[in-house]
Formats: C-alpha cells, sequence, structure tokens
C-alpha cells in the first residue's frame, strides 16, 4: 500500500469516528433533553391530579375535576412509560404487555377515551410515538372487547 493512500484511509477513519461521536452526542442530547421535559410533565401531572384546585382550573368542559384528577393519574402512566420506551428501555414485547396492564385499570382507559386521539394527533409524523400510541390504542380496543 503506498503512504499516501495509507495516510488517507487513516483519515477517513479518524473522520468516522468524529462522525460516529458526534451522532451519539446528538442521540445523548435528545434523550436528556426527552428525560427533561418529561419529568416536568410528570411532576405536573402528578400535582394536578392530587390537587384539585389546580385540576378544577384545567379540567376541560364537561369534565368533573375529581374525574379529570383520575384521568392524570392515567395519564402519568403512560407518560412514563413513554419514556422508557424513547429512551429504549422497554421492548416491543414488554410494550405491549404494559400496556394491556395499564388498560385493564378502568382510569387509564377513562383517559385513553378522552384524549387517544389528540395523543395520536400530537404523534403524527413520529415513528415510535405512533408505534406507542398504536400498542396502547390496541391495548384499549381489547380491554374494552374484555369488558363488553
Amino acid at each position: 500500500m503506498k503512504p499516501s493512500t495509507a495516510v488517507l484511509l487513516a483519515g477517513v477513519s479518524i473522520a468516522a469516528v468524529g462522525v460516529a461521536q458526534l451522532v451519539q452526542k446528538h442521540r445523548q442530547h435528545k434523550q436528556d433533553v426527552d428525560t427533561a421535559l418529561s419529568h416536568i410533565q410528570i411532576e405536573w401531572l402528578s400535582r394536578a391530579s392530587s390537587d384539585p384546585l389546580e385540576a378544577a382550573f384545567w379540567a376541560p368542559e364537561g369534565v368533573e375535576p375529581e374525574q379529570y384528577q383520575r384521568m392524570l393519574s392515567g395519564n402519568r402512566m403512560l407518560c412514563q412509560l413513554s419514556l422508557r420506551w424513547r429512551l429504549g428501555v422497554v421492548t416491543r414485547r414488554q410494550l405491549d404487555l404494559y400496556a394491556d396492564n395499564l388498560m385493564a385499570n378502568a382510569t387509564c382507559r377513562d383517559y385513553w377515551k378522552q384524549f387517544g386521539s389528540y395523543r395520536e394527533a400530537e404523534a403524527l409524523g413520529n415513528k415510535r410515538d405512533e408505534a406507542f400510541n398504536r400498542a396502547l390504542g390496541n391495548a384499549y380496543q381489547r380491554a374494552m372487547s374484555l369488558a363488553a
């Protein structure tokens, strides 16, 4: 191998390592931001699901604050699972299992019935979030067919 070819290959190898590091840093930064934003949301859901005044302030028209508090509690559980899914610590098989477990609870089903379509619209274009919502929607349908 000519020395110039060896130098060129070494340079390309170093550049490839640098690009891989940049990609990994970008991925890690996105996960850090996702985790921080999810923490803020889960913290608010915890507060609103336990504070009647906060729930009354944010409850949609036609939804009683007590019922809204229950739904927010269910949403908190779904958000925690969603974060684990987005971070890649839950497999597809586990996602289906956990979704079925959550939808066995009336609180999560009530939340999904009221707000599932909003979550689905919000996720459009994000394949990972779409897959998560599809798993929840399927679990909801299975739970509703068992309840009927």
